[in-house]
């Protein structure tokens, strides 16, 4: 897979993605109301594939999203418009789940748009995310050279390099100034000493913003990001110019417990260990020398 539609991190978790589990089954009824659910509790999430309008390469494409803290599971509604008065497919996904567009979407349909909210213990949700668009593969896009590419990067505003206090690594906004004609986003955040190795590559909709929760996590302190526009059918912009940031380091409630870490338990029994050990060989080594004294003194008497 190319480096446009990919959402991965580097750091807390090594690269991984969710085994892919297909949906195929046709929904029947309509989609349930929530208007007396309780009120939004959890962030939203924030689709990251498909997305910008762009066509997918397969007749199951991979659904992903940013996760989202204290979600148990997600709910992603697929539909022919923005508006979803029609719902094509209203099920519990987890990340990386990958549609059979075939049993989902009807034969007319070719570009549809779909949602996802995080779902958490006790009732918790959040509210739906913005809506992504995509097309399918049998889609007739119209040709790259009449379409619109805007040869400008999107403006970075939030973080910046002057950042004051740090932001705070478990939740870590960005946003930026649109780009005329875009219709879509890729964010690539890498480490300041290896701008060229993204801990983060992720592509978004018609959205200025994302928010990155626990991404970030023991990475380090310092980075770099950027963000180029995509385009439905053109290739993606030119990206912005990278801008460093810092993050501020977990504090003490927020590292693991010492009895739950048992590396970082050893760490801080290693120098009490190496203390008293230290205070036995000194011990040992005055008793000796004691002894040494008084023996000595003993054959002095005995010689003379």
């Amino acid at each position: 897979m190319d480096a446009v539609g990919r959402l991965h991190y580097i750091g807390t978790a090594p690269v991984r993605r969710p085994s892919a589990s297909v949906y195929t089954s046709m929904p029947t009824s309509p989609p349930t109301p929530y208007q007396e659910s309780p009120p939004a509790t959890l962030p939203a999430p924030c689709p990251t594939r498909p997305v910008a309008g762009r066509p997918v390469d397969t007749d199951t494409p991979v659904f992903d999203w940013t996760p989202v803290p204290d979600a148990t599971r997600y709910r992603v509604q697929i539909a022919r418009t923005e508006a979803f008065e029609a719902v094509h497919c209203d099920e519990i996904m987890d990340r990386g789940t990958a549609v059979s567009l075939g049993a989902v979407l009807p034969d007319a349909d070719a570009t549809a748009c779909w949602r996802v909210r995080a779902e958490g213990a006790d009732e918790a949700r959040s509210d739906w995310s913005g809506p992504a668009r995509f097309a399918a593969p049998s889609a007739e896009l119209e040709s790259a050279a009449g379409t619109v590419r805007v040869e400008a990067p999107p403006v970075p505003l939030h973080p910046t390099s002057d950042q004051n206090p740090p932001l705070d690594q478990s939740a870590v906004p960005f946003t930026w100034e649109a780009v005329p004609e875009a219709t879509g986003y890729q964010l690539q955040v890498a480490p300041a000493d290896a701008p060229e190795d993204p801990v983060v590559d992720c592509t978004v909709d018609q959205t200025t913003s994302v928010t990155l929760y626990d991404t970030l996590s023991g990475t380090g302190t310092s980075f770099r990001w950027r963000v180029r526009p995509l385009f439905r059918v053109a290739e993606p912009g030119p990206w912005s110019d990278p801008v460093p940031f810092v993050v501020a380091p977990p504090t003490d409630d927020e590292r693991a417990p010492e009895g739950k870490n048992p590396r970082a338990a050893a760490r801080i029994a290693g120098p009490a260990t190496q203390a008293r050990t230290s205070t036995t060989l000194s011990l040992t080594v005055s008793l000796f020398a004691v002894l040494s004294f008084l023996a000595t003194i003993a054959l002095i008497i005995l010689a003379g």
